[in-house]
């Protein structure tokens, strides 16, 4: 039976009719929005193919736009923002991987490009916070419909709406350059697995186990904590988001490194994506330390290189 990449990659038209079904699904789906920047990966990745990536992104922005603005009743320019921020990145990241054949440049150039994303707000926006100010006021106002409480954990106190949305205004434009990273490494990964798929090679694997940051962008992480916590300047804490997520992704990279090169078993693995996505769901206050350990364990892998030791322990058992 043919995989999907196949089946997604058969025909020109069938590539088509993919990126529509795809960009549907990343609507409907939860955690389904790296679905269409999957595939424009893909077509990147496959130079043989007949079907130019960029006239799937087209197809793919262009459903996600139009379903949208005409069924949700967003705006023109928010549908296009939204459907250009799900299909650009992987997009340019696919083309990027095409050239230069490295998911390692990629991840980097991604993490930097969302860093420049923030500077941009920032430097465009008189108050990037109150961008987001009458979102949130139209959120908490449904919340208030519904009769949901919005409580403090254990303390019994509601918070006041105000307090709740100048809280979370401070802090989303760096959610979103978080999500709009991981949304685009996601279909990285995904589009590499896919092609692996195809060349009847493991492709994804190796990759991800080699993910790394750099020592450049972790001095940079220190440089932004200082300025963080010296002059709570709103662009350095947005920016904390971003090389939180990409830390937490490179400790994936190195409990991945380690499970293939000492034998750490699978459910190793499985607990740590579990206290990763699972845990904070449960216990929301456990978010702050599984992923602030894991940002710190990622962190230090940049300067003491954790993958290399397990590689020569593996070798010293092997000898």
């Amino acid at each position: 039976m043919p995989s999907l990449p196949e089946r997604f990659t058969a025909s020109p038209s069938r590539a088509y009719a993919a990126a529509v079904l795809l960009a549907f699904l990343a609507l409907l789906l939860p955690f389904g929005s790296w679905l269409p920047g999957a595939l424009v990966v893909l077509l990147a990745l496959r130079h043989s193919l007949p079907v130019p990536d960029w006239t799937v992104a087209a197809i793919a922005g262009t459903t996600i736009a139009v379903w949208l603005f005409a069924i949700t009743g967003l705006g023109f320019a928010p549908s296009f923002l939204v459907s250009a921020a799900l299909v650009a990145p992987p997009f340019l990241i696919g083309r990027v991987m095409a050239r230069a054949g490295s998911l390692n440049l990629a991840f980097q150039l991604a993490t930097l490009a969302a860093l420049g994303l923030l500077v941009v707000v920032h430097v465009v926006l008189a108050d990037p916070p109150g961008f987001w100010r009458p979102v949130l006021e139209r959120f908490a106002a449904e919340l208030d419909r519904a009769g949901i409480v919005l409580s403090n954990v254990g303390s019994g106190r509601r918070p006041q709406d105000s307090e709740f949305i100048e809280s979370s205004a401070a802090q989303m434009w760096g959610v979103v350059a978080w999500l709009l990273l991981f949304n685009t490494m996601v279909a990285a990964f995904v589009g590499l697995f896919w092609d692996g798929t195809l060349e009847r090679a493991a492709r994804l694997g190796p990759a991800f186990r080699s993910l790394k940051a750099g020592r450049t962008l972790a001095a940079l992480a220190v440089v932004t904590t200082v300025l963080t916590i010296a002059f709570r300047w709103s662009l350095p804490v947005d920016a904390m988001w971003v090389f939180l997520g990409a830390f937490v992704l490179q400790s994936l990279a190195v409990v991945h490194a380690a499970r293939a090169s000492i034998g750490f078993s699978v459910g190793w693995l499985a607990a740590v994506y579990m206290l990763l996505f699972v845990a904070p769901v449960v216990l929301p206050r456990t978010a702050v330390f599984v992923q602030g350990g894991l940002a710190v364990f990622g962190f230090i892998d940049n300067w003491f290189p954790f993958r290399a030791r397990f590689t020569a322990r593996a070798q010293g058992r092997s000898g």
